[in-house]
């Protein structure tokens, strides 16, 4: 047993109390009624669930418009804000370009073509244009992996990028065609500034992870390959011994990207073949 304690003190007290109110209730009951029906604890109780239900209810209305835009933005404004005050907390603004290698032309190139899908994407009216900008983006990552000498990785996204591309032209084959609208596009200055922080954001976290190191570097892997992999070629020993699960999975995906351009190849729908 605990003992005596405040906490028990105020329990008997508070059941005393009970009994003592419950003995006199007919005293005090008869002058609680003559108290106007206004000031009752029930009306004060209805009108407090009232109130809360028409205040949840209009900020309902005021947020869920049906808008999948509407929702996106909500989402970006929330992630932009919680990354961005994670990375003012932890300090994780570093960036420091000197160690970096000069971008070259063909790099910068690439970069612009890029951007020039992006945009593609972004104002195209029309599905086709929209689906030959968004494969041209996967095609322009899948050089820059070349570039920067990461042939396995190009190979994986050239293989889903193609996929990809045959699915959304499988799909949007079968929708029904957009109607044109006569009305001009309204400029929305919100969705601007959401788009622009959220891009900020993301740029400014992929250069600060340049300047901060969470484990140790794995050049030693590099120098020592022949010993701890017995081989000579370092590419090898990196395919096949350092990420060997990472290279098992890629060709898994290979695997599954052929079998489903395979099955794309030979897919009938409506007495139609599509070969």
């Amino acid at each position: 047993w605990h003992g005596i304690s405040p906490a028990l003190l105020m329990t008997i007290g508070v059941i005393i109390a009970g009994l003592v109110l419950f003995g006199l209730r007919k005293k005090w009951a008869a002058a609680f009624n003559r108290l106007s029906p206004r000031f009752s604890f029930n009306l004060l109780y209805n009108k407090l669930l009232e109130g809360g239900e028409a205040l949840s209810l209009r900020l309902t209305n005021m947020y869920m418009t049906g808008s999948v835009r509407d929702y996106l933005a909500y989402i970006l404004i929330f992630t932009t804000l919680l990354l961005a005050g994670l990375m003012i907390y932890c300090g994780g603004w570093a960036f420091d370009p000197a160690a970096n290698s000069p971008i070259l032309p063909y790099e910068l190139i690439l970069a612009l073509v890029l951007v020039g899908a992006a945009l593609l994407v972004l104002f195209s009216n029309k599905r086709l244009p929209a689906i030959i900008g968004l494969g041209t983006m996967g095609y322009v990552v899948a050089m820059f992996f070349v570039v920067f000498r990461a042939p396995d990785l190009a190979l994986t996204q050239l293989v889903v990028e193609t996929v990809t591309t045959v699915l959304f032209l499988l799909c949007f084959y079968f929708l029904p065609e957009l109607s044109e609208k006569t009305a001009k596009r309204k400029f929305r200055p919100g969705n601007l500034a959401v788009s622009v922080a959220f891009g900020a954001l993301v740029t400014v976290m992929a250069l600060s992870a340049q300047g901060n190191r969470a484990f140790a570097p794995i050049s030693r892997f590099f120098e020592d390959s022949y010993q701890l992999a017995g081989a000579r070629n370092i590419v090898n020993a990196i395919i096949v011994d350092f990420r060997g699960f990472d290279t098992m999975l890629e060709i898994l995906v290979f695997a599954m990207a052929g079998l489903g351009v395979y099955a794309l190849i030979k897919l009938r729908l409506g007495g139609k073949d599509f070969r």
